[in-house]
Parts: C-alpha cells; sequence; structure tokens
C-alpha cells in the first residue's frame, strides 16, 4: 500500500513549475515592477518596457549597437579567454606540486582583495590607450576565480586515486587527463561561471573612461545626451548578455559533468 505523505509529497512536487519557469517567473516579476514603477512615477528616468524596447529596436537598426557590441565581446572573450588557460594551469600547478602550492596561494590571498580596477591607470601608461590595457585587466579580474577553483577541484583528487593510476602504469599526463581534470571540471566550470560576468562588467566600465566605442561608451554617451531610454537599453542588453552567459555555462556543465546531472545549475 501506498504512503499517503509519500503520494502527496511526489503530487506537490510534479505540479510545482520546474527551475527553467521560476527563472522566467522571477524575471517577469521584476519587469512587472519596473513597468508598474515606471508608469506609476511620471518622471523620464524611469521608461516604460516598451519605450526600452523601442530604442534597443532603434540602436539595432541603426546598426549601432551591432558594432559597439561586437567590440566589447571581442575584448571581454580575449581576456576571458587567457584567464582560463593562466588560471587553470596555475590551479592545476598548485594541486600537484608543494612548492607552488607555498609560493602562490599565499601571493593569490594577499592580492585578491586588491581592486584590480585601480590598476587601470598603470595598465594605461604601461600598454598605452587601446585593447591591450582592457584585456589585461580581464584577465587579472577573471584569473582569481579560474585558478581558485581549478586548484580546489583538484585537491579533491585522494593519494589513494593517484596511486591506483601509477598501479596502472599511468604516467603523469594519463593521470592529468583521466583523474585529475574529471575531478576538477565541476569546480572549473564554477570559475567560470563567476568568471564570465567579470568580464562584461570590466569591459564596460574601462569602455566608460575616456573611449569612444564599445557599449560603456554607448552607455556614457546616452548619459551625456540625457537618455535614460538609452541608458537601459544598454543594461538590458548587458543584462540577457549575462542571463545567457550563465545559461550556456550550465548547459555545457549538465553536458560535460555528466556524473553530476542531478545537481541543480
Amino acid at each position: 500500500m501506498a504512503n499517503p505523505t509519500a503520494t502527496a509529497t511526489a503530487a506537490i512536487r510534479n505540479a510545482s513549475p520546474g527551475p527553467s519557469l521560476r527563472r522566467l517567473l522571477g524575471i517577469a516579476l521584476l519587469l512587472a515592477v519596473w513597468e508598474l514603477v515606471a508608469n506609476t512615477s511620471g518622471t523620464r528616468l524611469t521608461p516604460t518596457l516598451r519605450e526600452i524596447g523601442t530604442r534597443i529596436a532603434f540602436d539595432l537598426e541603426t546598426g549601432m549597437l551591432w558594432f559597439h557590441g561586437r567590440l566589447t565581446l571581442m575584448l571581454a572573450f580575449s581576456g576571458l579567454l587567457i584567464a582560463v588557460v593562466i588560471g587553470c594551469a596555475t590551479g592545476l600547478l598548485m594541486a600537484r606540486s608543494r612548492w607552488a602550492e607555498a609560493m602562490m596561494q599565499p601571493l593569490l590571498g594577499a592580492t585578491y582583495p586588491i581592486p584590480r580596477l585601480a590598476l587601470y591607470p598603470i595598465l594605461i601608461l604601461l600598454f598605452g590607450l587601446g585593447a591591450a590595457p582592457k584585456v589585461t585587466l580581464v584577465v587579472l579580474e577573471c584569473l582569481y576565480p579560474m585558478a581558485l577553483g581549478t586548484y580546489v577541484g583538484a585537491r579533491s583528487v585522494t593519494k589513494d586515486q593517484l596511486w591506483l593510476a601509477r598501479n596502472v602504469g599511468a604516467g603523469w599526463l594519463r593521470t592529468l587527463r583521466d583523474v585529475t581534470l574529471p575531478a576538477a571540471l565541476p569546480a572549473m566550470l564554477t570559475g567560470l561561471r563567476a568568471a564570465a560576468p567579470i568580464m562584461l562588467i570590466v569591459i564596460v566600465v574601462t569602455e566608460m573612461i575616456g573611449e569612444n566605442r564599445g557599449l560603456g561608451y554607448m552607455l556614457m554617451l546616452a548619459r551625456a545626451n540625457f537618455e535614460p531610454d538609452g541608458v537601459l537599453a544598454v543594461v538590458a542588453v548587458l543584462g540577457v548578455l549575462g542571463f545567457l552567459f550563465d545559461r550556456l555555462i550550465a548547459l555545457l556543465s549538465k553536458l560535460l559533468v555528466f556524473w553530476e546531472r542531478g545537481v541543480r545549475m
């Protein structure tokens, strides 16, 4: 005979909305609150969703959003890619070498609280105006979550697992491929998920400082012309990009870390 409590619990669980629907409900609630504020405030500072959507459509039609958005994403992904390579290599080295761990862990701990954005003027002096200081700043910001995530994941490999790999004749490269990387992959993807929004934030902020291209420039241009709809159009685009990146990495995690598919992302 079925347990009535278990049956009722299962029915409630099946009737409740899934994670994807709950995310959409959260976004819908935010948009509804904004629309309510925009329609009751009586000020230009809070344009309606229709006005923001019209501005986005206009910027797309003129090509301005495509042009500046492409430049922003190119710089952001360039910095993120470099940070992923350096960060993963650093984390793996720290996890497998006591000397590297002893040297790098205090260095990361001491420099992590430093606001890297404060280094931007120095980077401009070193590399000049252009893409180099922006990409370098993205690398510095995204390096930490990638390095620390990889380090924590790789450290989860036990001595017994390494001993077993050596006993079946696995060299260091095969051990890295078959033992260390699978163990570190979930934490590496978590680090990537944390780094993805950081790259957008850093690039947009640097583009707001003495730049004439990029989404940050569009933001400042709309602000200078007192166009709240233009400002919020860029903010909305950045929000959509951030959401898409997060969902893409979550999907990548489910595909690559297939043994943890029961874990919510």
